[in-house]
């Protein structure tokens, strides 16, 4: 009998963030008014390569020229290079992925051990491979204190988020396949929009013995204003919720291990998200906790859950057992909190990790 974990964690934004403003105020101050001086040089009919060359100097390591059409250090014909014949921009250096908070969230991570975790609020994929190489599998399980195994498998499609957050999975299992649902629209106030606010991403996981878990991970809309007369966002989310549970129907939830992980930015009760909690053949995994420990976020941790690990009959039936890892929030309550976090700035998250075992 084999144990599989899975899991699914809001990392509150997990990006990299651009050098400059990694440095004292007074610091970046002169250098982002070298880059407003450098943009002002760069839309000139014909560019002074002396002053371009100094700025760039002076920005070394902090901003990039990046050249479309033509350089932009190559003289033109006639009066020479200029804004007229060539096409690029500046573009801000970003940094490594590595602050105290981005080690405490690799700390979560580890701590569920998981063989496949949704993660949620993730810049792109060359981002998080790179918090997988170079923080993650250099972290120690705090309940094992062995070294966090590599994952395999780090899959991220880009959303439909225009400030760029997006869903992940992670796998240590092997990956039958992908299915993606960004270009699916649906009608939200009289307009045509994308269907899911990030994505609805489904992963074929193939499971010790063979058989094939679908894993969906998701990040609905947030409760911030949407559009008039929906000032939380709840007919949106309604609507992403019912179009999820109909994915659901496709697999036959019944006889097939299906999960729908991720944050869904509602409570199990709301009108949004009841085409999933109150779905015959989902199963809340946290409604194996005493009613004062299913909360996930930390506003109120001890009953407000927004994060959901729902399993279809056949998982249910095998779950052995399930926890929330609190220990990357900070929050001066029963619940503990990692050393290392010693404020929100230092958190790894605003919300708790759902974490599921199954004897399979």
């Amino acid at each position: 009998m084999a144990k599989v974990r899975v899991a699914t964690f809001n990392c509150e934004n997990l990006f990299a963030r651009p050098k400059i403003f990694d440095r004292p105020l007074a610091e970046s101050k002169e250098l982002l008014a070298a880059v407003a001086k450098l943009h002002v040089e760069l839309v000139r009919p014909v560019f002074d390569q002396a002053t371009i060359a100094a700025l760039k100097t002076e920005l070394k390591g902090f901003i990039t020229i990046n050249d479309v059409r033509h350089k932009h250090t190559t003289p033109g014909i006639g009066a020479g290079a200029g804004a007229h014949n060539w096409l690029g921009w500046i573009e801000f250096v970003k940094d490594k992925i590595n602050d105290v908070a981005v080690s405490n969230t690799a700390q979560v991570i580890a701590d569920t051990q998981a063989h496949v975790i949704c993660l949620v609020e993730i810049e792109n994929r060359p981002a998080l491979k790179k918090f997988h190489d170079e923080i993650l599998t250099k972290i120690k399980c705090t309940d094992t204190s062995e070294i966090t195994k590599p994952y395999e498998h780090i899959l991220l499609i880009d959303g439909n988020d225009e400030r760029g957050i997006d869903v992940a999975v992670m796998s240590r299992l092997p990956v039958l396949g992908l299915r993606t649902h960004v270009h699916e629209m649906t009608t939200y106030k009289g307009k045509k929009v994308a269907q899911f606010s990030r994505d609805c991403l489904e992963v074929d996981i193939e499971l010790p013995g063979g058989k094939k878990l679908t894993f969906m991970a998701n990040h609905f809309k947030s409760m911030g204003y949407s559009a008039a007369g929906d000032p939380k966002s709840e007919e949106r989310r309604r609507d992403q919720a019912e179009r999820v549970a109909k994915i659901v129907k496709e697999h036959k939830p019944a006889q097939n291990m299906v999960i729908v992980a991720g944050d869904l930015n509602s409570p199990p009760d709301a009108h949004s998200i009841l085409p999933l909690s109150n779905h015959a053949d989902l199963y809340n995994v946290n409604l194996e906790l005493p009613a004062g420990q299913r909360g996930t976020y930390t506003t109120d941790l001890d009953h407000k859950q927004l994060d959901y690990l729902f399993v279809s009959k056949p998982l249910k039936q095998k779950l052995s057992a399930m926890h929330v890892e609190r220990r990357g929030s900070y929050k001066p309550t029963k619940w503990a909190s990692y050393p290392s976090v010693t404020s929100d700035r230092t958190a790894a998250s605003d919300h708790g990790s759902v974490v599921a075992e199954f004897s399979l």
